[in-house]
């Protein structure tokens, strides 16, 4: 968006001319007789930012063998749905100590719950990088 002002130089009187006015046929000011004119232009534009966040966080304990060091993980905020390619808020929590996995993930704009999974974290196989791999010997043969 463009905004125009013209003002009096001297007095700062804002006159209401054109600046084909001013070119053509320049009126003193009707304030203080100056004919100097100082002309403002504002110039602005809207920017709509859609920010995506997300956190994680995750609690180790040192005595535990490296790979159960990890004892807690969160996982909260705007994800992007493969199968849809819509983005949706997801919550994540998987707790070790306590055997305890529970995921969320729903519509930003519906509130709709489209994903709910609370179960006991030694339940919860054969998902995401946990899947049993295919036996690719029948393929072979």
């Amino acid at each position: 968006m463009c905004s125009r002002k013209i003002t009096c130089t001297r007095c700062g009187h804002e006159t209401g001319e054109t600046e084909e006015q001013i070119r053509s046929n320049p009126q003193p000011c009707p304030q203080c007789g100056s004919e100097e004119r100082t002309v403002h232009v504002g110039v602005s534009d809207e920017l709509k930012l859609d920010v995506k966040e997300k956190i994680r966080r995750k609690i180790k304990v040192d005595s535990y063998k490296s790979k159960d060091k990890i004892r807690n993980i969160l996982v909260s905020g705007d994800d992007l749905h493969r199968n849809s390619g819509k983005w949706v808020k997801k919550e994540r929590v998987i707790d070790r100590d306590n055997d305890s996995y529970k995921e969320i993930v729903t519509d930003p704009t519906t509130g709709e719950v489209m994903h709910r999974c609370e179960e006991a974290l030694s339940d919860h196989q054969d998902h995401g990088s946990a899947k049993k791999k295919r036996d690719n010997d029948d393929e072979k043969a």
